[in-house]
């Protein structure tokens, strides 16, 4: 994977994350990708992905924002580091959030993220 093609796959996954589009976000993993968040179990599959990205973004975030800061590619390995900001309406607070996030690729998608983050919550 180059490069380019990585950053193209991260701005769609940013803008699934700000539109809060679950079907948006399924376009750019493979039909077998694993999605790890550290604080939940992990997702094996697209429609696995889909209802966690239902469950997680679409009924429990809102006012997001997501800046690209990094990319690095090594062969079918991707890491980027980004910072985000959202409203968590389930616990009624800011979100301000540093992360790295670890891809595999296959076939020019996702096969595999593992998510690590640091968090700043702001009650509302």
């Amino acid at each position: 994977m180059t490069k380019e093609e990585a950053i193209k796959l991260l701005n769609i996954y940013g803008e699934a994350w700000i539109t809060r589009d679950p079907d948006l976000i399924t376009t750019i993993f493979t039909s077998d990708a694993t999605y790890n968040d550290p604080h939940e179990p992990e997702n094996i599959g697209i429609e696995a992905i889909r209802q966690y990205w239902i469950s997680k973004v679409v009924e429990g975030q809102k006012d997001i924002t997501f800046d690209l800061k990094h990319v690095w590619v090594d062969g079918e390995n991707v890491i980027a580091e980004w910072h985000a900001q959202f409203t968590d309406t389930k616990r009624n607070v800011r979100i301000d959030m540093q992360e790295i996030a670890v891809f595999t690729t296959k076939d020019n998608k996702f096969s595999s993220l593992r998510e690590y983050y640091k968090t700043i919550k702001t009650p509302l």
